[in-house]
């Protein structure tokens, strides 16, 4: 038995964006804030529209239930880039075997077994702000003599990025091949998946030379690798007639190389962001991707960190990297326990492998607020060294000056840490109050549940904060993170009813 199902179709995704304000200053009455009420007032408005046609279709086939296969095509034209680039053709195909309905006969502890392969391409403008490609000027409020003498306005560039006219989609290219089991009527489930990601043309904000009057660029940076595998494990280990206890966790990990940037010259590198203290982030050709810079100590050829004749730690004479800020680990452990109506269940996430650079540690250490700060209050600090002549170090530091070269010389290696962690991310009590309703009460079904989020930091590395606070608004910035609000536990209740 042979099954076809083919599907074909369009879609526009329009979004506009319009502002109307006004900025008064110089009030007439004092603590009166309303546009009459001054004297200087200054209207604005912008507009902003952004656009993504799209045209698709898919292909299903399939023999005799066990043997599947799907193809699809689509194209999507992004009104960000320019006419000449906007317009990207992806395809994908997949295809999954189920043995387990392919033979007349298997093994009673199998329930279900099935094998999958799948090639999957995707393109994307990366939310590229609109205009985008496009130079505006905007007029000076002061009037400049021209060479005839007579005064005339001046224009100036608008805003610090340089627009790049040449901007690509991004492009994604995705191989995976799975397995998914499931055994012993279903009290055992096993899903593993082996993947390899590679993406082109990245679009990435890149600083360039202030000289040129701005301040970074949109570049399509070259092209990264992600290799990895993941699972996901199922037990019942418990199962009667009034309870059950249910396990689930998942673990993936996962490894992103630079693999090209304009070139593939290895060690060729862009920044693509600073820390607001000290400190940046780098995409490095042949590295993994997200490599923090600044400087470090500096030691000798037998690892010996070297203090300078007044007895301060001296720092590398370039920036040096302290690993990727991309964990390599992520999953969780969920635990469900039913019985009779009752639910509990609890969740345990992780991240790990990653390292962080902490702008909070960073203000705590030169001011003298960190617990590494307290040695040497009484007599001053002798750094466990060399000279620069590679003798042993016996000169005494004041503990302020010490530790002031965080700031004073740029030296972020005090404040790198792992960033990884280990948290009770949730946990969940309920009951089902269904089978107290009369027969012909209108709900049908009533659930209430008692939720707490991001409960207890079971086990980190990085002191003083959550690993998860960040600090900036742009995900480039990984693994920066910088003073801000403090991260919140959340305690309320779910009431789900049906009618």
């Amino acid at each position: 038995m042979i099954g076809v199902d083919l599907t074909a179709g369009g879609n526009q995704l329009y979004r506009r964006s319009d502002l109307n304000s006004v900025q008064v200053t110089d009030f007439v009455v004092r603590d009166l804030y309303t546009v009459q009420n001054g004297r200087v007032k200054d209207p604005i408005y912008g507009l902003s529209e952004r656009a993504v046609n799209s045209v698709y279709g898919s292909a299903e086939l399939s023999f005799k239930r066990f043997l599947y296969v799907n193809g699809t095509l689509r194209n999507d034209w992004f009104s960000t880039l320019s006419e000449a680039n906007r317009s990207i053709i992806y395809p994908s195909v997949s295809g999954s075997f189920v043995f387990s309905d392919a033979f007349a006969s298997v093994p009673k502890w199998l329930t279900f077994g099935k094998l999958r392969l799948a090639y999957a391409e995707v393109g994307s403008d990366t939310d590229v702000a609109p205009y985008s490609d496009v130079l505006f000027y905007g007029i000076n409020a002061n009037l400049f003599a021209n060479g005839g003498g007579v005064l005339q306005p001046v224009g100036n560039a608008i805003g610090n990025t340089l627009p790049n006219p040449n901007l690509r989609p991004m492009r994604t290219a995705e191989s995976e091949v799975g397995l998914e089991l499931k055994l012993f009527n279903n009290r055992l489930g096993l899903d593993l998946a082996a993947y390899q990601r590679t993406t082109t043309d990245q679009i990435i904000s890149a600083q360039i030379s202030d000289a040129s009057g701005f301040v970074n660029t949109l570049i399509n940076s070259g092209e990264s690798q992600n290799r990895g595998v993941e699972g996901l494990i199922t037990i019942v280990p418990i199962q009667t007639a009034g309870f059950q206890w249910e396990l689930t966790a998942n673990a993936s990990y996962n490894i992103t190389e630079v693999l090209s940037l304009l070139t593939d010259t290895p060690g060729e590198s862009i920044t693509v962001g600073t820390h607001v203290f000290n400190g940046e982030l780098r995409q490095v050709v042949g590295e993994e991707i997200g490599q923090i810079y600044g400087f470090g100590y500096r030691k000798d050829a037998q690892g010996r960190q070297i203090f300078g004749a007044n007895g301060l730690p001296l720092r590398t004479q370039q920036l040096i990297s302290f690993g990727s800020a991309v964990p390599k680990w992520v999953g969780g452990f969920n635990n469900a326990f039913s019985y009779k109506g009752i639910s509990l269940s609890f969740l345990i996430d992780f991240k790990l492998g990653n390292q962080m650079l902490s702008g909070t540690n960073f203000n705590a250490v030169r001011h003298g607020l960190h617990k590494i700060t307290l040695e040497g209050r009484e007599g001053g600090v002798v750094g466990n060294g060399v000279n620069e002549k590679g003798e042993v170090n016996t000169v005494v530091a004041p503990v302020q000056g010490y530790w002031e070269v965080v700031r004073s010389q740029a030296l972020i290696e005090p404040i790198i840490y792992d960033g990884g962690y280990w948290k009770l991310r949730q946990i969940t009590a309920g009951y089902d109050f269904t089978k107290l309703l009369p027969a012909q009460f209108p709900v049908k079904s009533i659930r209430l549940s008692f939720v707490a989020n991001n409960v207890f930091m079971i086990k980190k590395w990085i002191p003083n904060i959550d690993p998860e606070s960040f600090g900036f608004t742009s995900d480039n910035l990984v693994g920066l993170e910088s003073t801000g609000l403090p991260t919140t536990r959340s305690l309320g209740f779910n009431l789900n009813a049906k009618f």
